[in-house]
């Protein structure tokens, strides 16, 4: 403090030729002031009454601004190709996305940077994207695939699940042979037919090895540093398909519950990520099928291990997907009747899809992180909520009314109370075979899907199209 004194007295002799005198004040001209400011930085806050130095703002301002930045988000999804590729087509394609997100209502757009076949992204062009991005507050969602991935198979064959039979799949990394680490010193040995592989041909790392673990956080910090806004977890979960009943796990012990071992890794995401980066947002990925099948599937995903370790939740709520049929019970508390559909019928009723299925996710995540705010006398709020089913359906009771639309105040606009938000996935594909079908198509099926997700928790959504080509029509100029 006395040394400030010194400064701030030699800083009035050296001065004081320069200044002036007005109603007994002592002024500095402006080009000197400005200098001494300059030079001092923000140890002086401010001075006599005058403009103050701008402070940084706290990790608590940091966090609040994201939140709300985050809290609408309406994004498309860009592949890796379209985000990195420096040819026409792909420039093509990544212009008109951001085109779309300056002249209509679409604010954000998920971005892959590691997929199945490995981490894909150039990061120097990254970072000139997400610069323009940035530029024109456009919302940037970094996607990472975590435990399917065939880039490591050869680095680091302990970190995958093995296989106790003979079984060889066509591999679907055929294209992205370049994504794949190089196993360092001594050639890894072939394996090939050793490690267990999905249907469609890929490869599965061990949600409970901590080298696994390590290498996702590795990437999502990266990505943090590259810029983007927001981290998006996809295949955060066990494999379903294929005979999982031949995988070894390296690590994992089949006593501990699936669900255990990902709420784990959901926690050390979470503590690690928000410590390196207090405001970045964290989302994840779930299968349709959780919004209502609450317990776990064999895959490990529960909703009531999600509600606080993440900002937001993106169930994949496609009307085409439920090839098991799709069925609610009855809900009196939101004015909704049962529905039942077949796999046809569901693609019929995409808003009911959609919005059926986010009501009961919604009012769930309320209980799991608020249950002070059940009533302990009302257990018809869990019963109601336990009572969804989506699962084969031999009845012919289909419904066919209109019931997402039609559902009354009290399903309309009712956010989660705490915890995670939702902010869905909608489809924008399959419109050739819809429109040969009958059925909804193109914008005005996706159209359907949005006012379904904005009436049951108006938290945003986001639209899915492998091709990086969106119905355009379907959304609202701005």
């Amino acid at each position: 403090m006395s040394g400030m004194r010194e400064f701030l007295r030699g800083f009035g002799i050296v001065f004081l030729a320069g200044a002036g005198v007005v109603g007994g004040f002592l002024f500095f001209p402006a080009h000197l002031f400005s200098g001494f400011l300059n030079s001092v930085g923000p140890a002086i806050i401010g001075l006599g009454g005058g403009e103050t130095v701008p402070k940084e703002k706290t990790p608590a301002e940091l966090i609040a601004e994201a939140r709300e930045r985050s809290s609408k988000i309406k994004g498309l999804y860009m592949t890796a190709d379209v985000a990195n590729d420096p040819g026409a087509g792909a420039t093509r394609l990544r212009k008109n996305i951001i085109r779309i997100a300056e002249e209509t209502e679409v604010n954000g757009i998920v971005i892959d940077v590691k997929e199945v076949c490995g981490v894909d992204y150039d990061e120097k062009r990254t970072r000139e994207l997400l610069a323009e991005l940035k530029q024109k507050n456009i919302w940037s969602i970094a996607r990472i695939t975590v435990f399917k991935d065939a880039s490591q198979v050869a680095a680091h064959p302990d970190w995958y699940l093995a296989r106790n039979a003979p079984h060889v799949v066509g591999g679907e990394c055929v294209r992205k042979r370049h994504l794949a680490a190089k196993p360092a010193g001594t050639p890894a040995p072939a394996v090939g037919a050793a490690l267990w592989q999905d249907r469609r041909g890929g490869y599965w790392m061990d949600p409970a090895s901590l080298d696994v673990r390590n290498y996702i956080l590795d990437i999502s910090k990266r990505m943090i540093d590259v810029g983007f806004d927001e981290l998006q977890f996809d295949y955060i979960r066990f494999p379903s398909d294929g005979d999982v009943e031949n995988a070894m796990y390296p690590v994992w012990d089949s006593n501990t519950p699936r669900h255990e071992v990902l709420k784990s890794f959901f926690a050390f995401l979470h503590d690690n990520l928000k410590q390196y980066k207090p405001e970045i947002m964290l989302s994840v990925d779930l299968f349709g099928y959780v919004a209502a099948q609450r317990e776990d599937l064999t895959i490990g995903q529960r909703l009531d291990d999600i509600g606080h370790l993440f900002d937001y939740v993106s169930f994949m709520v496609y009307p085409s997907h439920y090839y098991s049929g799709f069925s609610y019970a009855a809900d009196p508390a939101n004015n909704l009747p049962a529905v039942h559909y077949s796999v046809a019928e569901a693609r019929m009723h995409p808003d009911v899809v959609v919005g059926r299925s986010l009501i009961a996710a919604r009012d769930y995540l309320n209980v799991i992180n608020n249950p002070q705010t059940i009533d302990a006398n009302d257990r018809r709020s869990f019963a109601r909520l336990r009572g969804a089913e989506v699962a084969s359906s031999s009845s012919s009771n289909y419904a066919t009314a209109d019931v997402a639309t039609s559902a009354g105040d009290s399903a309309r606009n009712q956010p989660s109370i705490a915890g995670a938000r939702i902010r869905p996935w909608l489809e924008d594909f399959f419109h050739e075979d819809d429109k040969a079908a009958g059925r909804p198509y193109g914008a005005e099926k996706v159209r359907m899907q949005i006012d379904a997700a904005e009436a049951a928790e108006d938290a945003g959504w986001l639209l899915w199209n492998a091709a990086n080509l969106y119905s355009e029509g379907a959304l609202k100029k701005e």
